[in-house]
């Protein structure tokens, strides 16, 4: 039986720009909630005190045991209790932060006008979608969710191995990215594999942002794919891939599960699947971005609000969908989102 290589979790040195960004996203939760010493509520007092709407109270259950987490309260699920004096910062000059850590434009923009607003985000005043109109996209702040200085090296872990890959083969490979994104794993993986690539397929679900990286690489061929629709019906056949490569992009599936075995069928029988994703509450992420991901009112939530799933879900996922794993890596510095790293091949049967 081939067991998965589980490589040692990789605790990066954790940036000033980092933790400065994680406190003032905690510190707004906590302004936004009106959290005082002492005080004692539920999620369900502090929503119809705050006129929190309805579609963003799973938010808010997020919120809250984030902090738990990180001592500033104690929560039981429903109830909690706020514990000590709570630490607030009102937040200078972002910029140079969202630059050190290379953190998208679009991300940056939303968090940086985020921050300031969610009493009305959370009261539906004004929309996530509103704060990045009119020089951003709900789409290009999503292709940005997650992403910074820290996956860096994620992104040529995944070059590593899919070019390890690509030498076994001795031959040209055919690669599909799935939520190419910003394009930082594309960049990535054309550095290490210039000339072991017979076909480079592109693939993202928002036109602005697909465009946007093509006009700089001419030589990948730019599609549509949308993980969550049938990959044939989108012009994708079965077993017409010898890699696939998602980065940072795979948890925006509605169905992790459907997802995966939509890509099982894409490549061929030992093809392989290189992705990395976030894993576990990301506070920036959760200030900003996360709004995105809220439903309709009266619609469902994404995964009962685990935006982020932990690695074992994954693991999970890849194994009922008929992958067998070879690497799954945990990476990230503590107390922050961490991310994962996964190798998975399609297995012949």
């Amino acid at each position: 039986m081939n067991l998965p290589i589980v490589l040692p979790r990789v605790f990066g040195r954790r940036s000033a720009s980092l933790t400065y960004l994680d406190e003032v996203s905690v510190a707004a939760m906590v302004s936004a909630l009106e959290l005082e010493p002492g005080a004692r509520a539920s999620l369900d007092v502090t929503a119809r005190a705050l006129r929190i709407a309805p579609r963003h109270e799973w938010l808010v259950l997020r919120w809250l045991r984030t902090l738990a987490l990180r001592g500033v309260i104690e929560f039981d699920g429903r109830g909690y209790r706020v514990l000590g004096e709570v630490r607030r910062l009102r937040p200078e000059d972002l910029s140079s932060s969202y630059r050190r850590l290379r953190i998208p434009r679009n991300a940056a923009r939303l968090h940086e006008r985020a921050v300031r607003r969610l009493p009305e985000l959370l009261r539906d005043e004004v929309t996530a979608g509103a704060l990045l109109a009119p020089d951003g996209s709900a789409c290009a702040a999503l292709a940005g969710e997650g992403l910074s200085s820290c996956t860096d090296e994620l992104d040529e872990d995944c070059a590593q191995l899919v070019g390890s890959g690509a030498l076994v083969r001795r031959r040209a490979v055919r690669v599909v990215e799935i939520g190419g994104g910003t394009g930082r794993t594309t960049d990535a993986l054309l550095d290490v594999l210039p000339s072991a690539i017979a076909c480079y397929r592109f693939t993202d679900v928002c036109e602005e942002v697909l465009w946007a990286v093509v006009r700089a690489r001419p030589e990948l061929r730019a599609e549509i794919l949308d993980v969550n629709q049938d990959f044939a019906d989108q012009g994708f056949a079965d077993a017409s891939a010898d890699v696939v490569v998602a980065g940072h992009s795979l948890h925006h599936a509605t169905n992790i599960g459907r997802a995966l075995m939509r890509i099982h069928r894409l490549l061929v029988p030992g093809g392989e699947l290189v992705f990395s994703v976030p894993a576990g509450d990301d506070p920036a992420a959760l200030v900003s971005t996360h709004f995105l991901h809220s439903p309709v009112p009266g619609g469902e939530v994404l995964r009962g609000g685990q935006i982020f799933p932990d690695g074992g879900v994954w693991e999970s996922a890849l194994r009922a969908a008929g992958f067998a794993l070879k690497v799954s890596m945990s990476a990230g510095a503590r107390s922050s989102v961490r991310h994962h790293l996964f190798h998975a091949v399609r297995e012949a049967v």
